[in-house]
Order: C-alpha cells, then sequence, then structure tokens
C-alpha cells in the first residue's frame, strides 16, 4: 500500500496523516448530509443531542466531559437547547444531594434518529462501493481502532 509507513523494515501500517485526510474527508461528506440543518440548529447543539440521546439520561458533568467543555459551557449550551425543545433538565434525589440529568426530548430523539439516518444513507452508499473484502478489512479495523484506550501519561 502507498500509503503504508516502513521505519528500520517493520511495516509501520498506515501514515496517519493518510489516516487523517481520509477521515477528514469522509466525516466532511457525513456533515454535509445534514447541511438543510445549518443555521438552524448549531452544530454544537447537534453534537451534544447525539451524545445525550446515545447515553439515554447523563448528568452535565459526563455531557461536559464528552464535549471537552467547561460545566459553564455546558450549562449555557444546555440553556439554549432546552429553549428549542431539544433537551430536558430533571432533578434527582441522588443519595443526600440533588442531581441534575440531561435527556434528549421526544422532539430531540426523532432530530437524532433523522440525523443518523442521514449518516448511515451516505455511509451505505460509500460501503456500497467497496468490495467485500474491502469492507471486512475495514470493519475489523475500526473494531480494532474503538479497541485501543488513551495511553494515560503519569505526570
Amino acid at each position: 500500500m502507498e500509503h503504508d509507513r516502513v521505519q528500520d523494515g517493520a511495516d509501520c501500517g498506515p501514515d496517519p496523516a493518510f489516516v487523517e485526510a481520509e477521515f477528514s474527508r469522509l466525516w466532511g461528506r457525513l456533515e454535509r448530509a445534514t447541511d438543510e440543518l445549518s443555521g438552524t440548529v448549531p452544530a454544537s447543539q447537534l453534537r451534544a443531542l447525539l451524545i445525550i440521546d446515545d447515553s439515554g439520561v447523563l448528568p452535565p458533568s459526563r455531557l461536559a466531559a464528552a464535549l471537552g467543555m467547561s460545566q459553564s459551557g455546558v450549562g449555557r449550551l444546555c440553556d439554549r437547547m432546552a429553549a428549542a425543545g431539544l433537551l430536558r433538565r430533571s432533578e434527582l434525589a441522588a443519595g443526600t444531594r440533588r442531581e441534575i440529568t440531561l435527556a434528549a426530548t421526544a422532539a430531540g430523539q426523532r432530530l437524532a434518529g433523522w440525523i443518523r439516518g442521514r449518516r448511515r444513507a451516505v455511509l451505505a452508499r460509500e460501503l456500497g462501493s467497496m468490495s467485500a473484502a474491502g469492507r471486512q478489512a475495514l470493519a475489523r479495523g475500526l473494531g480494532e481502532l474503538a479497541a485501543v484506550r488513551p495511553k494515560v501519561s503519569a505526570s
């Protein structure tokens, strides 16, 4: 494969720059699948909605961690999403303290489902253009990549 790296005679696999470029190209096509939403629902809200919908119910701290945002930033984002009818907050008594949880509203769930459907249609077209062996190799490789756990450095 022309995009593989070889170091000291050992196969190091695909060049990270090539993989990143191809992921970016594919991600661009997935984002274009929902272009008709641009201007209506900001990308940050769509990303948060998909995370919330995947989780069912989650505390704001987990959403903040998933988005790489501060608690206050997530609070403002959730305020806007709640005002748009995509999100609801609930207070639960967790032990002796109150805990706020986030969940998608029915409208939010429908929008998340629509987004996933559009993205999956794009992926189905892309996968349909690949050979069966290529699809199997991709599935195997993505499974291995998803199983990789980030290394935490001891600082």
